[in-house]
């Protein structure tokens, strides 16, 4: 040892020094340990360990990377290199597997043979973990690249490729080394060479999106759209686009073109489909690890899932949770790693939207899923034609009788005590007249409790507390002492929410519901609940509105009849669409007899030119008086001054005449 060291002092020196642990080995056989250093004691063992040989170097190497640590030694010494550095496993005294990086000097004996070799051992573990974790983070996020239909292409500050998805190489017909080389005018047509262009529109507006062309290997070209943003990329910044083959729908756009309702249409659907890209743990609720930016699209910033405070089930549709669940668990069981479904979601504002999803399971070395990543699309239009119309069109049809309201209500009841820990409700309308909630239908409650119920929407304390407009999710004896109800006790209520329903802005009604077992109601459960009661509010609007037309329509039909002037609606060619019963009377004909006849059959023979040019005129806006004697079936002339002006009669375009009788000239 102090061959190599000029003195002791300086060893010790030297050794102190060093955090690794020092191995001073013989060149033979096992690699005998003719020196250690004290912190050994990192890997479990004492210096005492070593000696006289009871444990040899090659003892605590990881008996699999032996044979490559012999080589190593043998390769380096052969070749003549001094100072070499191996990485291998080793064990510690306990039987741990450690990494370590060893930078080994060879010291020469004086007939010039290999004496000893040096080695300054570090433990790396750690820094092979945190690799090995990068690498994982790596293949996700290429896969969730890779998944997807369009092609993304990540940039530098100047334009070029950093990253590219197999969707853009297999697009454009590039390999990836190539794509990577590319410049950006070797691939857009129309930023290629205006790329500080874009990056300035990008920083101004947030995002660019725009239609461009994309250049294939073989000269042809791709129309595209592009959704370029900001994003970080190892530790820079760099620009993500997004881009989507549209040939189909430009050729779908042209042959469209002469219709340019169709084709306005059609530009909104090409130009607003974007795809949201998730991933996800498998565990419910489904803890969202990553999230595109574009969800927002749904009211939601992406940092409100990656922080925790929603995971990817609290947004999806309390009546299509469960059916997303099994979807999940059924493909797992029947070995499938990509699926698709379609199911409904929340936004942030409490709209109801369809979606497309399609679901990648990713399985670790056990066959356990690892976890779930997926590309999401916005169907609702799609979907609307199809569901959501219908449900709208029952309920319109279903809102006018009483009977027919009141299962409406007991429906939605149903629906709602579907939901757990619930198993009771009661639903109230307000009363207009005298602003009391009266009791429409209850479920699941004792005989005795529903006749207390039904003096709730009475009790003024009951009605305050709910025009607060808020929810109240407490236990029921916390409302019954806030609102002094009178409740019978052997009902034994629990957990209860107490939820007004707003229509057109207005506090319009309520819904209690309570569990009997259950001390408090889960908080999806609670969004669950207020979902039903939007949907609620906007049908008792839609039933109000509905009544309010009905109402205006019979007023206006009662004056139409009572009327005593001469009422008559004629469309562009003069025949007769609808008249008054006081037109009908004086003229003695029926309304059946009138119907489609033209006005200038209803003139004086000798006056009939006169009245064509006067109707004319009337058409062409030149005049609105027409002086032209009306005649009754028995040959009576009837003077009126006759007033049009245009309107609207059951979607059509009419000329609406107002006539003042007179006594004859």
């Amino acid at each position: 040892m102090l061959d190599f060291f000029e003195s002791r002092e300086e060893l010790k020196t030297f050794v102190e020094s060093i955090p690794p642990v020092i191995f001073i080995r013989r060149a033979e056989a096992g690699f005998p340990v003719e020196f250690v250093s004290a912190n050994a004691a990192s890997l479990g063992y004492e210096p005492a360990d070593f000696k006289d040989g009871k444990l040899l170097y090659a003892d605590i190497v990881h008996p699999e990377d032996l044979e490559a640590f012999n080589f190593g030694v043998i390769s380096n010494s052969e070749r003549g290199i001094k100072d070499y550095t191996l990485e291998y496993r080793v064990l510690t005294k306990n039987g741990e597997q450690r990494w370590v990086e060893d930078r080994t000097r060879i010291q020469y004996g004086k007939n010039g043979r290999i004496s000893h070799y040096i080695g300054i051992v570090s433990d790396v573990t750690g820094r092979r973990k945190l690799a090995e974790k990068l690498e994982q983070e790596k293949q996700k996020f290429t896969s969730l690249l890779n998944s997807s239909g369009d092609a993304i292409i990540i940039l530098d500050k100047d334009g070029k490729p950093l990253e590219v998805n197999e969707e853009a190489c297999r697009r454009l017909g590039y390999n990836k080394e190539e794509f990577l080389k590319l410049a950006p005018a070797d691939i857009d047509t129309r930023y290629g060479n205006q790329f500080p262009k874009l990056m300035k529109r990008i920083h101004l507006e947030g995002k660019a999106v725009f239609e461009s062309t994309h250049l294939k290997k073989d000269g042809s070209s791709i129309p595209v759209e592009v959704d370029a943003r900001f994003m970080d990329y190892e530790e820079r910044a760099t620009v993500l686009t997004v881009s989507r083959d549209i040939s189909e729908q430009k050729k779908i756009r042209k042959d469209l073109s002469h219709s340019l309702k169709v084709s306005k249409v059609l530009e909104f659907v090409v130009n607003s489909s974007p795809v949201i890209i998730y991933l996800s743990s498998p565990k419910e609720p489904r803890p969202v690890e990553f999230v595109t930016e574009n969800i927002i699209h749904f009211g939601y910033p992406a940092g409100s899932f990656t922080s925790g405070k929603f995971s990817y089930e609290d947004i999806i549709h309390p009546l299509d949770l469960e059916k997303v669940r099994d979807n999940y668990f059924r493909n797992y069981k029947e070995e499938r790693t990509d699926f698709a479904q379609e199911y409904r979601i929340l936004t942030a504002s409490g709209e109801v939207r369809w979606v497309d999803e399609r679901t990648f399971i990713h399985l670790d070395e056990k066959g356990e899923i690892e976890y779930l990543h997926g590309t999401v699309m916005d169907v609702t239009e799609r979907r609307q034609s199809k569901d959501f119309l219908r449900l709208r069109r029952d309920f319109r049809s279903a809102i006018a009788p009483v009977d027919e309201v009141q299962e409406i209500l007991r429906q939605l009841l149903d629906v709602a005590l579907e939901i757990e820990p619930l198993d009771s409700g009661c639903i109230y309308l307000m009363d207009e007249d005298s602003e009391k909630l009266k009791l429409k239908t209850c479920k699941g409650f004792s005989p005795a409790f529903v006749k207390s119920a039904s003096d709730f929407g009475k009790t003024s304390g009951f009605l305050n507390l709910l025009r607060i407009g808020k929810p109240v999710y407490r236990q029921f004896f916390e409302i019954k002492n806030m609102t002094s109800l009178e409740a019978p006790k052997e009902e034994k209520l629990r957990a209860t929410a107490l939820i007004p329903i707003s229509s057109g802005g207005r506090f319009s009604a309520a819904m209690q519901l309570s569990s009997h077992k259950a001390n408090e109601i889960p908080e999806i459960a609670r969004k669950q609940l207020e979902t039903i009661a939007l949907e609620l509010g906007n049908e008792i609007r839609k039933i109000k509105e509905k009544a309010e037309l009905q109402q205006t329509s019979s007023d206006f039909q009662a004056l139409f009849k009572s009327i005593k002037d001469f009422i008559l609606i004629v469309n562009f060619e003069g025949c007769i669409v609808h008249s008054n019963p006081a037109f009908r009377k004086r003229l003695s004909y029926t309304e059946k007899e009138l119907l489609g006849k033209n006005i200038l059959s209803f003139h004086p023979q000798n006056r009939v030119l006169e009245a064509a040019k006067n109707f004319s005129e009337i058409l062409e806006g030149k005049t609105s008086l027409y002086n032209v004697p009306f005649i009754t079936r028995e040959g009576t002339e009837i003077f009126a001054e006759t007033r049009f002006s245009r309107g609207s009669w059951r979607g059509q375009e009419v000329l609406i005449a107002l006539a003042r009788p007179r006594n004859s000239e």
